[in-house]
């Protein structure tokens, strides 16, 4: 029989936010709903585990909207210092296994799978870390639990241009 697993994490992560939204605001992804949960159910924070991958991630948020990534700077990227304690690993293919979902729904287009599993570990565990479905080399921390024993940032950068991304490094 099949067990779901459950890991801890603590580190840093990252997260790219629009200069006027909060380093830590749910809201909109609250109402229109991310890859783990679904539009007007709960929200999450969305984080990358590397700078690259939070990269990734913003420019394929440029894409989805048909946008050249350097036109949508300035963005905020905030460096995010996390602890939490129930954490569900789906880069581990046993836990993938336990909810019936593939590599390729974990970071395809349609979030039917995904969010299903969002909402099936909503108020079971702290995070959800998976791929990022931007770049499958890198992970996200998706994180249920927003409060100041397991989540608080540490530092806030400007990026102005593309290239402000490269030189980006950890404070610790």
């Amino acid at each position: 029989m099949l067990r779901l697993r459950f890991t801890n994490f603590s580190g840093v992560v990252w997260r790219h936010t629009a200069i006027e939204q909060p380093p830590l605001d749910v809201l909109l992804n609250a109402s229109r709903g991310g890859r783990f949960n679904p539009p007007m159910s709960f929200p999450m924070l969305y984080t990358s585990m590397t700078v690259i991958g939070a990269k990734a991630e913003f420019i394929k948020s440029a894409r989805a909207v048909n946008a050249d990534p350097e036109l949508l700077l300035p963005r905020m990227l905030h460096q995010i210092e996390v602890n939490p304690q129930n954490v569900v690993d789906l880069t581990d293919k046993r836990n993938r296994d336990f909810f019936g979902c593939s590599f390729k729904e974990l970071i395809g287009k349609d979030w039917t799978q995904t969010q299903k599993i969002g909402t099936q570990l909503h108020n079971v565990c702290d995070a959800i870390l998976s791929y990022s479905a931007a770049d499958s080399k890198h992970k996200n921390l998706n994180l249920y639990i927003i409060n100041p024993i397991s989540i608080s940032v540490s530092e806030s950068t400007m990026i102005q241009k593309m290239s402000d991304w490269d030189y980006i490094k950890p404070i610790k």
